[in-house]
């Protein structure tokens, strides 16, 4: 009896749900009580390992009762697992994880794990701790450590620097860069030794490769899926409806009649200057070489998350910041998220922009020099909400002040400069030994500020001389520069999550009245939605690729990227997959023309600044691309799951023929979900790579990676059902994979608006929760009801 117990798929089921469940609670203990009462309570409990304990038994079990080894892919794969496991535990039992704080010039060899301090046999030294902040700012860019390994008794003796991403291993420690004391005059390190690192990682790669080997193997159920579904016809799909709220524009009121008329006056006639100011090429603090527009979008966004303010276009709106900054210092365009930083600055707690001179009170003193130092002094799981804002706002304050004085403006070449460094306004006019190009400055500002903008055309074009003349190696080709501009004004991703809503609507209605009315897809139609398809999806990766060109790293790093991958991924689902199902293709649509829209209904974030050091990675791209591939194909299994639904309320004796469309496209959502599975599980698993390998840790209980961490339990739970012969039925599994999408949501919106964590932009505390929210819910629910009674299908 313990045997069939401990081996069966009701106790597998059972043990994955209580993991997730605990997890689950983890996360809201730990934003209400700390993660040392988290950790306790839960993840480091014993009832919560025994459970990974139990699930280890199970596994191994099941192998055995399956005999699972006769398909060599899933044995593979269950048992890296179990490797896992046994590495976690030995790292878990016998691993070290502390800090160790030294004091510049002077060395220590204390690592301290929690109230307990261990000796290690060498001593570090340090030698110097640079912190560099951004430029006109408080806050940190980036910070390192130069130090001196000294070992007497091995008579060893190096220097190295120890910084984000950049560790140092010795005699089997590892040491991380973690943060700095308040005076700034000593390091903090991270202090990591891993005695399961190589168990671990032989689990790691025995994981990866199963999965990648199972999508091929015959004897696998992904490939009896694909054979399935080469063999049906099937048709289309649903569009979940929207309320676009209209974001609100600043007001000007409250200006004077002065201001007033000098914005009327810049915004009618500065246009043409202001083009031609964006065509001027500007080294951005990467180096990388781009027109100014591009700069100056990044910039308007970041400091008011538009693309243009009162009907001024960026390159408007930055003349004017630069050439009449006593002006705009008194224009509301700086946004503010919370209230209580409003309340804070002294202004209405409903108003979302706020001036540059709301931040200083009647002395010139800035009002958050205190709140920002104690927020930067924060470990980043310890920041919510309001220390997030803070931090964002002051570097928004911080390019304001940087765009008012000129700063970001470099778009000066020094002649023979070793660097190629180029510099902004003041410095060229103390630096350049060039009275012509001085004197085109000076009439280009007078001109601006005067307003005699036509004046100062000439004046722009003589700057574009002068970057042509002194560094033409560093200056892109006109084709290049055309390019990017040509991106920035096309508003590309917009215009494409227009056309993927309406195609998909399209489809949907074309496919449902052919399923309904039991016709064929006629072939010119297919025809035509695939080649539609594979044109959008050409566009997509064509504007992708683009934009990586323009930041010139991975378009994966903030909100928007991610969110323009995700529909990207959502689109490879059925183009890569399921090219010949108009269902899936609707789909797919729908899901990539909501995530995009969803987007541009947000805040839009780009980076005009170096990342932040832990992104400075090659990991960002692999790990962070993967997981939100994951979401698009969940994504497109829910939407799948809403249509099956639909068709199991539009079930009759007169349209039983319903029946095979809706076994026809479960076949699809299951490929779907195992899919998004396997991206999921790398994503992960090479998250904990990066985490170890950045930081010396795999795995934080951080809200972000726990739910995704959850959804891998959800998902398997789901995709594991049909194993309880006497539990499945296609009905339950269309309804878990609409309901199993609430953990992806709660996984990527959820969590940065409801629990503290590294990975969220939240404090925990009390949000309201978004109108769609209880919409949603309430249309599944619906659905599920009026389906219910209809839920038997013929065998």
């Amino acid at each position: 009896m313990l045997f069939t117990i401990l081996s069966s798929y009701k106790t597998m089921t059972a043990i994955l749900l209580i993991l997730a469940i605990g997890a689950a609670a983890g996360t809201f203990v730990e934003n209400d009580f700390g993660s040392i009462m988290a950790k306790n309570l839960i993840y480091n409990s014993v009832w919560y390992q025994g459970m990974f304990f139990l699930a280890s038994i199970n596994m191994g079990l099941v192998i055995y009762k399956t005999k699972m080894w006769r398909v060599k892919t899933r044995v593979l794969f269950h048992i890296s697992f179990m490797i896992i496991l046994i590495g976690a535990s030995i790292t878990y039992t016998f691993g070290i994880d502390g800090t160790m704080s030294i004091d510049e010039k002077k060395s220590s060899n204390i690592i301290v794990v929690q109230d307990e301090k261990i000796i290690v046999p060498f001593f570090i030294q340090l030698n110097d701790f640079e912190l560099i902040r951004y430029p006109g700012s408080r806050s940190p860019s980036e910070y390192s450590s130069d130090i001196t390994v000294i070992d007497t008794k091995n008579d060893t003796k190096f220097k190295t620097s120890i910084y984000m991403n950049h560790t140092l291993t010795y005699q089997g420690y590892k040491f991380f860069q973690t943060s700095y004391p308040k005076d700034e005059k000593g390091t903090i390190l991270s202090v990591n030794k891993d005695p399961g690192v190589e168990v671990t990682y032989i689990g790691y790669t025995l994981l990866f490769l199963s999965l990648f080997l199972n999508l091929f193997d015959k004897k696998s159920r992904f490939q009896f899926l694909i054979q399935k579904v080469k063999k049906m016809p099937i048709a289309s799909f649903l569009l979940p409806l929207f309320c676009v709220a209209f974001l609100q524009t600043p007001s000007l009121s409250n200006d004077t009649q002065y201001i007033v008329q000098y914005l009327n006056d810049h915004k009618n006639n500065s246009q043409e200057l202001a083009d031609a100011f964006g065509s001027l090429i500007v080294q951005d603090p990467v180096g990388r070489m781009k027109p100014l527009d591009t700069q100056n979008r990044e910039v308007l966004n970041k400091l008011s998350g538009k693309d243009t303010w009162q009907g001024m276009s960026a390159n408007q709106v930055m003349l004017g910041m630069f050439s009449r900054p006593s002006i705009w210092k008194k224009v509301k365009i700086i946004k503010v998220k919370t209230p209580q930083l409003r309340k804070k600055l002294g202004v209405n707690e409903v108003q979302k922009y706020v001036t540059f001179m709301d931040f200083f009170d009647a002395s010139g003193n800035y009002k958050l020099t205190d709140d920002v130092e104690k927020a930067n002094q924060k470990v980043p799981s310890a920041r919510g909400t309001y220390d997030r804002d803070l931090i964002q706002v002051d570097e928004r304050l911080n390019i304001s002040f940087m765009s008012y004085r000129g700063v970001l403006l470099t778009i000066f070449p020094l002649p023979n400069d070793k660097k190629d460094k180029w510099v902004d306004f003041k410095t060229m006019f103390s630096k350049v030994d060039n009275s012509a190009i001085k004197r085109s400055t000076s009439r280009l500002l007078d001109a601006a500020y005067n307003r005699n903008y036509s004046k100062g055309l000439q004046y722009v074009k003589d700057i574009q001389n002068y970057q042509y003349e002194v560094s033409p190696h560093l200056i892109p080709s006109v084709q290049k520069i055309k390019i990017e501009r040509d991106y920035n004004e096309s508003g590309l991703f917009f215009k494409l999550s227009m056309l993927y809503l309406l195609l998909g609507v399209s489809f949907l209605i074309y496919g449902i009245t052919s399923m309904f009315f039991n016709t064929l897809i006629h072939k010119r139609v297919q025809l035509f939605i695939s080649s539609t398809a594979f044109i959008l999806f050409a566009v997509h990766t064509f504007g992708i690729a683009i934009r990586w060109y323009i930041g010139g790293y991975a378009p994966i790093s903030n909100t928007y990227e991610s969110m323009v991958y995700i529909s990207y991924s959502s689109i490879i689902v059925s183009v890569v997959f399921f090219r010949k199902s108009v269902m899936a293709l609707s789909a797919s649509f729908i899901m990539a023309g909501i995530f995009i829209f969803a987007a541009y209904l947000g805040e839009i974030d780009p980076q005009i600044t170096n990342l932040v050091p832990v992104l400075k990675s090659y990991w960002l791209s692999v790990h962070v691309s993967v997981i939100t591939a994951s979401y698009g194909f969940f994504g497109v299994g829910a939407i799948l799951g809403v249509v099956s639904l639909i068709l199991f309320i539009l079930k009759s004796e007169k349209r039983k023929h319903l029946d095979i469309h809706i076994k026809n496209i479960t076949y699809i959502n299951e490929i779907t979900l195992i899919l998004g599975l396997v991206l999921l599980v790398v994503g992960n698993f090479l998250g904990a790579i990066w985490a170890n390998e950045s930081w010396g840790r795999y795995w934080g209980w951080d809200p972000k990676e726990t739910w995704a961490y959850i959804s891998i339990l959800i998902y398997t739970v789901v995709l594991h059902l049909r194993l309880i012969k006497n539990w499945y039925s296609p009905y339950l599994f269309t309804i878990l994979s609409v309901v199993a999408f609430s953990s992806i949501l709660m996984t990527y919106f959820g969590v940065n608006f409801y629990l503290a964590g590294m990975h969220s932009y939240a404090t925990g505390d009390p949000v309201p929760i978004p109108q769609w929210v209880y919409i949603t819910t309430g249309m599944i629910v619906v659905l599920i009801a009026l389906s219910y009674s209809k839920r038997k299908l013929t065998n």
